[in-house]
């Protein structure tokens, strides 16, 4: 009797879980992170720490400035501080209607380069990001399958994996641990291009705290498992919402320092 009880609650069970995975998509999940409220606007006091492979690290100082009109219209604008031999270096990306312009100064050859295609699997300022890490997520510009329900750390995630349509990319695919209720990236797992069964990479964003009511990763990582190196980004202050004009985010700007 009581077998003939619990096979039917199992059933129901297995269900019921069946139909929470199946409602939503893989494609939808990604879809929510391009979606995610992050104002219109912000401003933030940055450290990215490089360390290398035998522990030694450097500390660089950073402000970035954000702009968002909407899923197809927003600007990044990336100030570096210090120390001297990057000071004044800037990064700027302006979007309009999906169409990127990628812009870098280097301060210590006082010119402005375009970021072009095959740039993007270059180092971002020697850096364990690639200009192709930096970039906002589009969720139309990948293909994502294999939707399962995980825990990362506590925290309940959908896993997706995802493949860019565009060849112009560094990975084969990715691997996406995606926070159910922030809609957040808290993992990344990257896969060489040429060996997809290869991990190359692993970004992890933690440290999340509701500032202004949006949910906010205060720690990115990046590691290069190829060669055992990592870079960290540490949020020490961020303000939503705040006044930036346009002259933020132009070429202008970026040789002012």
């Amino acid at each position: 009797m009581k077998m003939k009880m619990i096979f039917p609650v199992a059933v129901a069970l297995f269900l019921v879980v069946a139909q929470s995975v199946s409602a939503i998509t893989a494609d939808e999940v990604l879809q929510g992170v391009e979606n995610r409220f992050i104002g219109k606007t912000s401003k933030s006091d940055t450290s990215m720490k490089l360390v290398a492979a035998d522990g030694n690290a450097r500390t660089r100082k950073l402000v970035i400035y954000r702009r968002k009109a909407d899923n197809d219209n927003k600007d990044n604008f990336i100030h570096f501080l210090s120390p001297a031999d990057i000071k004044d270096t800037t990064y700027l990306v302006n979007e309009k209607n999906r169409k990127k312009e990628k812009w870098i100064f280097l301060s210590a050859f006082k010119n402005i380069r375009k970021i072009v295609a095959t740039d993007y699997n270059m180092a971002f300022v020697s850096s364990d990001f690639t200009y192709e890490d930096m970039d906002d997520i589009h969720a139309s510009d990948y293909t994502c399958s294999d939707l399962k329900e995980e825990t990362v750390d506590g925290e309940a995630v959908y896993s997706i994996d995802c493949k860019k349509k565009d060849s112009d990319t560094d990975y084969s695919h990715s691997i996406l641990k995606v926070s159910k209720e922030k809609k957040i990236i808290i993992k990344a797992l990257m896969f060489d291009k040429k060996d997809p069964a290869k991990q190359v990479k692993e970004m992890t964003a933690g440290l999340c705290e509701k500032i202004q009511n949006i949910w906010t990763p205060k720690s990115v990582s990046m590691k290069d498992l190829r060669k055992h190196t990592s870079t960290v980004l540490d949020v020490g202050k961020i303000e939503y919402d705040v006044k930036l004009d346009d002259e933020t985010f132009s070429q202008r700007n970026m040789k002012k320092g």
